[in-house]
C-alpha cells in the first residue's frame, strides 16, 4: 500500500494552537517557524519557567493561533477575535533565566505589550519570548548525533504519527469517545503505514528529505486537552493508552504513541508526498513490552 504524508503541522507558539500547512520547510531545528516562541512565567520562584498546556488552567493555550504576517511580524489571535502583532526584529535579550527541561536557553523578549496581552489572557504574569536565531540548543544526546539541534520543542525537531495507529488505539477507548490526531500534536502524519509500523522504522525518505526515527514518543497529560475547547474533560486517551501502550525498558518508561525524528537531509515535505522506508530497526525494548505494538498487533 502506498505510504503518503496525510498532514503537516507547525506550532509557532510552544503549546499554542496548531497551524495546518500544505508544506513544511525542514531545517536542522525542525519545521521552519515551529515552536520558536513560548511563554515564560514572569514572577515568583518560577520566573523564567516555560508555560505549557500541562500547567493547571493553561489548556487554553491551545486556542492561541499564531500566523506569520511577513516583514518579520507574527499575529497571535484568540477565538474571540482579539489579536496582537509582534515584530521580531531587533528584540532585546530576555534578562531572566529560561530553561526547557533543564536546557538553559538564550531567548529574546517579545516586549511589554505582548507580555501584558498574554498575562491578561492566561490570568498570570508571563512574558512572550523567542529563541534567538544564533542560539544552538542540542537535542537529547542519548538519541542524537553530535550537532543535532532543536528549537523550543520538548526534545527533538520533529514528531511523526501514523493514522492507522490512531485507528488501532481507538478500539481501546470507551465507546462514544473519539480522540483525534490533534491531541498528539504531530508535525507529520503518515497514512498507508500499518498500525505501529513506526515502532520499527529507522529512516524514511519524503521528497528529498530524509528523517531518522530516533525515539518513541512518551505521551503526557496534554493529550487529555481538547484542542478545540482548550480544556480537559476526561483523562482520555491516557487512561486507555496506559492499558495498551505502557512499557518500560532500556531507560524508558511511559505511554508511547508516535516517534521523535531528526532530519538527516533537509528540504521540503508536502501533503500527499510519497514516503519511502529506507531502513528498519529493532523495536525499542520499552515499546516491545507494551500490550499493543507492531509485532503483536
Amino acid at each position: 500500500m502506498r505510504i503518503k504524508v496525510a498532514g503537516c503541522y507547525v506550532y509557532p507558539l510552544k503549546s499554542g494552537g496548531a497551524r495546518q500547512v500544505e508544506k513544511l520547510k525542514i531545517t536542522s531545528r525542525g519545521p521552519e517557524s515551529d515552536r520558536v516562541w513560548m511563554l515564560v512565567r514572569d514572577s515568583g520562584l518560577n520566573a523564567g519557567r516555560f508555560v505549557t498546556q500541562r500547567d493547571r488552567g493553561c489548556g487554553k493555550l491551545a486556542l492561541v493561533q499564531a500566523t506569520d504576517q511577513g516583514d518579520s511580524q507574527i499575529e497571535f489571535k484568540l477565538p474571540n477575535g482579539e489579536s496582537i502583532v509582534v515584530c521580531d526584529e531587533n528584540l532585546p535579550r530576555y534578562d531572566g533565566n529560561v530553561e526547557v527541561w533543564g536546557d538553559k536557553l538564550s531567548v529574546l523578549d517579545g516586549g511589554d505589550e505582548a507580555a501584558l496581552w498574554f498575562s491578561n489572557y492566561m490570568q498570570q504574569r508571563c512574558r512572550l519570548v523567542k529563541i534567538s536565531d544564533d542560539f544552538i540548543r542540542c537535542s537529547d544526546p542519548l538519541y542524537s548525533n553530535p550537532g543535532d539541534q532543536v528549537s523550543l520543542a520538548d526534545g527533538f525537531p520533529l514528531h511523526v504519527t501514523n493514522v492507522e495507529s490512531l485507528v488501532a488505539i481507538q478500539k481501546f477507548i470507551p465507546q462514544g469517545v473519539t480522540i483525534g490526531m490533534e491531541r498528539f500534536r504531530p508535525n507529520i502524519v503518515l497514512d498507508g503505514l500499518p498500525a505501529f509500523k513506526e515502532d520499527v522504522v529507522h529512516e524514511v525518505k519524503i521528497s528529498d528529505v530524509v528523517l531518522e526515527f530516533v525515539k518513541p514518543c512518551i505521551r503526557c497529560k496534554i493529550t487529555t486537552v481538547d484542542q478545540v475547547r482548550g480544556i480537559s474533560i476526561s483523562n482520555e486517551p491516557l487512561t486507555s493508552l496506559v492499558k495498551a501502550r505502557y512499557g518500560e525498558g532500556l531507560g524508558l518508561n511511559g505511554v508511547f504513541f508516535g516517534q521523535n525524528a531528526i532530519p538527516r537531509i533537509l528540504g521540503e515535505i508536502g501533503i500527499g508526498d510519497d514516503v519511502e522506508i529506507i531502513s528498519e530497526k529493532p523495536m525499542h525494548p520499552a515499546v516491545e513490552r507494551t500490550k499493543v505494538n507492531y509485532w503483536s498487533y
